[in-house]
């Protein structure tokens, strides 16, 4: 009677700790689960929403570049579904990196060993770039590397290793210091030493690999990986002072290095160094360029603003409901390549402005799915993960839009899930699989709804 009775006393807080093990996957050892106020108990279970959404995109995707990229893949290798067939096979590749990545337990990336892979992946792969790479002369960027006859290209896969590398780096020194092990003896040291591991370390780290990027030079990319990483350090609780103390010493030392580099280097080098990046002045220019493009000031001919303005008259003939799907004129050759960079313009010409609000609101509720799965994540590695995945995507959406609508300069970003790619293709499936990992397994349980029952 006595148990009885103690067990009459238990709250809905004690039954839970009755039957939920300290692994958060426990069941009802009555099997009942009649008891209405124990709280519901979280198991690990796939994001539905989201998989469905990812093949709603990528479904669309398929579509959307059949139609645009036909007249250009019948005119260079006689099969209209040459670029569609090759996507296909890229997509495949990618979700089972995706769906791989969205059941592997997720917290064994928090590795040492791991975190030091994935870094030192990224910086070698970076080197290896700019040492051996192709692209330059069509492109303006060494991007691509041929390993046995495949090419693929490196920024994608740093893209995704830096942030699992930043992720598990701010997890280990958060456990460093909730364990002590960062302490130093007067506060003008502490506050040097959080500065150093919290916020230094990480960011020099990414920049050494950004820094090589620029090199080659590949400047959307080091822009798209700077905006990432700055997300990753707001998202893993660095302190302000840290930030403000660590911003300061990055500055100084930035403008240091930039002074005595420009004061010591031959000027025969500085040309040869600026002539790199010709290619994105060149860009700058088009941008600027009055419509005709003959202005007495620029040297921008109406042949080099022609690529842009197609697009952007494609983008305005479509009116409110388009040319029909397949219907485009912009596609022949009027803006080459469509299939890539400037797919968004062709689409829009095809299906008018209700379309592209229509692609504009997929991306919106895939992006509202992935900041819910941010907003609940549980510590600050599945925080960092959600939010530089969340970010990588988004920011390459919102780049190619902009572009197209003339917005920004262009910048050779293609636009996720729909233009065609391979490397980009299987690393941005990649990264939301990791979204997925997170979301299964990595965030909190949502609250119990309480009983409103009357007694």
């Amino acid at each position: 009677m006595t148990e009885i009775r103690k067990h009459k006393r238990l709250d809905g807080a004690d039954i839970s700790r009755l039957i939920e093990p300290e692994n958060g996957r426990g069941h009802d050892a009555a099997g009942s689960g009649n008891s209405p106020s124990a709280p519901a108990v979280p198991v690990k279970r796939t994001n539905i929403p989201m998989v469905i959404m990812i093949f709603v995109m990528l479904v669309f995707g398929f579509i959307v570049l059949y139609s645009v990229s036909g007249p250009d893949a019948y005119g260079k290798y006689q099969d209209s579904a040459y670029f569609l067939r090759k996507q296909v096979v890229f997509t495949l590749l990618g979700l089972a990196g995706c769906f791989a990545a969205s059941f592997f337990p997720i917290k064994i990336f928090k590795l040492k060993g791991f975190m030091l892979l994935t870094y030192g992946m990224s910086f070698v792969l970076a080197v290896i770039t700019l040492a051996f790479g192709s692209g330059a002369q069509e492109h303006g960027a060494t991007r691509w590397i041929s390993i046995g006859g495949f090419q693929f290209q490196t920024s994608e896969v740093i893209k995704v290793a830096l942030i699992l590398a930043f992720a598990g780096y701010r997890s280990m020194i958060d456990g460093m210091h909730r364990n002590g092990k960062l302490k130093a003896k007067t506060k003008s040291r502490q506050a040097l030493m959080d500065t150093t591991f919290d916020f230094l370390i990480p960011v020099v780290a990414a920049v050494a690999v950004d820094l090589v990027i620029v090199l080659q030079p590949h400047v959307s990319c080091f822009i798209i990986i700077g905006i990432v990483i700055f997300m990753c350090a707001l998202s893993s609780e660095i302190p302000l002072r840290s930030w403000v103390m660590g911003t300061a010493i990055l500055v100084i030392a930035a403008i240091v290095f930039a002074l005595a580099a420009f004061m010591l280097a031959p000027s025969d080098k500085r040309d040869s160094f600026m002539k790199n990046y010709a290619h994105v002045f060149k860009r700058f220019e088009i941008f600027n360029a009055d419509e005709s493009g003959t202005d007495e000031n620029t040297t921008i001919t109406e042949d080099d603003t022609r690529q842009v303005d197609n697009a952007f008259n494609a983008l305005g003939s479509g009116g409110m409901w388009g040319v029909g799907l397949g219907n485009s004129r912009s596609k022949y050759n009027y803006v080459s390549e469509a299939q890539n960079d400037y797919i968004f313009s062709i689409y829009v010409e095809e299906t008018g402005f209700v379309g592209g609000v229509v692609l504009i609101m997929l991306y919106l509720v895939m992006l509202v799915m992935c900041l819910n799965v941010i907003w609940r994540a549980d510590g600050i590695y599945m925080r960092t993960i959600a939010t530089g995945c969340t970010t990588l995507i988004f920011i390459e959406v919102f780049l190619n839009m902009a572009v197209e609508l003339q917005v920004i300069p262009s910048t050779g970003v293609t636009l996720p899930f729909v233009s065609y790619g391979g490397t980009a293709q299987i690393f941005l499936l990649l990264a939301y699989g990791l979204i997925m990992a997170v979301s299964r397994s990595g965030t909190r349980p949502a609250a119990p709804k309480k009983d409103q029952r009357k007694r």
